[in-house]
């Protein structure tokens, strides 16, 4: 599992209870919260 967070408003994707892993996203994912494109994730360490 890997947790990854958006760097403008702190939403927090959680690979398990998503459809698919982060990494595999397309490039032009937003942030459902505040619409921050995936360059504003960071992979949070666990």
């Amino acid at each position: 599992m890997s947790i990854h967070r958006c760097k403008r408003c702190n939403y927090l994707y959680l690979d398990d209870e998503q459809a698919k892993p982060f990494e595999k996203v397309e490039e032009d994912f937003k942030c459902p919260k505040c619409r921050a494109s995936k360059s504003f994730f960071v992979k949070k360490e666990l």
